[in-house]
């Protein structure tokens, strides 16, 4: 279902024409679970749809502010939207709970913040983001409600940032810069006890994800003075390359299948086209699922770890695809002039 938005601009889909040679079958498309919100330029601004993988679209956000699709919440009936505008002569980023049925947002914040990086609670009843209304950039929990106050969970004067919450709910990751460089930290959810720090090197480690499991964490480093994607334990043990041996070119955009067994990413040549690969987090020889020949990026799995969408400059315009996640049936999926690019699947439940 479209929800109460029901459908603005293209509404057609698979079945309306043939599936091409090589592509997902309409029977296939069908069959995967839930809906992709993505952002879309379409509209002379940036906002928000969604697009099931049948290809019905529907716009969910509209606002004045250019808005960004941020994580949908652990039921699959909300978004967490970054609204970023300007007020009073200062840039913010807002935060808002957008409900997927094309109710009234809900924002989390004054415009007079920086509020983004948000990843949700297990339960969908928290959340923790970035934000710097407390001081340079500060790792905060919040209730996703109007007018909600923020619990800080860091302290440090150089600023922590990109947090997300652990499977259990019981820890959150992080990058903080107070050692002069950005390194992974691990801080209590609730709060309490010290930081258990995970990497120690002298150069950039960033954007940490969990596994679904809980048992790893991906990071992506520059620490061989490139872009590379690290695996590493919770206790900070067993640290290395998802990639091993196998660099070929910038990593980056890392991707946990729901299983927690492989890793969708992405290398970036100097050309600037880039190559969608998976890795085994067992170990062995990544697989390249697209060709190089143009620039694919930003992987996101489907719930069910039976496909992939993605973002690709292919066919001229900046559009969502998908494919298997052994890289055949490579598929377009929107097809409306405009940029259409930061895909997040999700199932109602």
């Amino acid at each position: 279902m479209l929800g109460a938005l029901g459908c603005q601009g293209r509404c057609g889909g698979a079945g309306s024409a043939p599936a091409a040679p090589g592509a997902l079958t309409e029977a296939e498309r069908r069959a995967l679970p839930g809906a992709i919100v993505f952002l879309s330029e379409r509209a002379g601004q940036k906002d928000v749809w969604r697009v099931t993988p049948d290809g019905q679209e529907a716009r969910i956000t509209s606002a004045p502010e250019d808005e960004y699709p941020g994580p949908p919440s652990p039921e699959g009936r909300s978004l967490l939207v970054v609204a970023s505008g300007e007020a009073n002569g200062r840039v913010f980023q807002q935060l808002r709970v957008q409900p997927l049925d094309g109710g009234p947002a809900v924002a989390l914040h004054p415009p007079r913040t920086r509020a983004r990086n948000a990843s949700w609670g297990p339960d969908g009843t928290w959340l923790v983001a970035e934000s710097d209304a407390q001081g340079f950039s500060d790792v905060v929990r919040v209730r996703p409600t109007a007018d909600a106050v923020d619990t800080r969970l860091t302290h440090v004067k150089e600023g922590c940032f990109e947090p997300a919450v652990s499977p259990d709910g019981r820890e959150v990751a992080c990058v903080c810069s107070g050692e002069g460089d950005p390194e992974v930290y691990v801080y209590r959810a609730d709060g309490t006890g010290e930081p258990r720090r995970i990497t120690t090197f002298y150069l950039e480690d960033r954007t940490p994800q969990w596994s679904p499991d809980g048992k790893w964490l991906l990071f992506v480093s520059n620490r061989e003075r490139r872009e590379r994607v690290y695996l590493v334990r919770p206790d900070g043990s067993d640290l290395r390359v998802l990639s091993g041996e196998g660099f070929a070119g910038d990593e980056r955009e890392p991707a946990f299948s729901p299983d927690s067994q492989r890793v969708a990413y992405v290398a970036r040549h100097p050309d600037g086209k880039s190559r969608i690969w998976v890795a085994d987090v067992a170990g062995g020889t990544p697989v390249a699922l697209t060709d190089g020949a143009h620039r694919d990026d930003m992987p996101a799995w489907s719930p069910d770890g039976k496909a992939l969408v993605f973002v690709s400059e292919r066919e001229g315009d900046t559009d969502l695809y998908l494919m298997r996640p052994d890289g055949t049936g490579q598929t377009r999926l929107t097809t409306a002039k405009g940029a259409d690019w930061l895909p997040r699947w999700f199932v109602p439940r």
